[in-house]
């Protein structure tokens, strides 16, 4: 599953991936991509501490794409 959060502020992003997340099934991954640099660390902060796997991180000068499996 993908979740598009380019132009959203926080907490808006981490709210996008908590109810996306919560859509997924066990080993299911969800790909989120944004443009809000902040929002990055929160998305990774949020999803190791309630149990879910950072896959991969990709950082470019325009966007950022974090892939979490659940």
């Amino acid at each position: 599953m993908e979740l598009d959060v380019r132009g959203l502020v926080c907490p808006m992003p981490v709210l996008k991936t908590k109810q996306a997340l919560e859509k997924l099934a066990k080993g299911e991954r969800l790909t989120v991509i944004g443009d809000y640099k902040p929002a990055l660390e929160n998305i990774k902060r949020f999803a190791e501490t309630h149990g879910y796997r950072v896959v991969s991180v990709e950082e470019s000068r325009e966007f950022f794409k974090v892939v979490i499996e659940k």
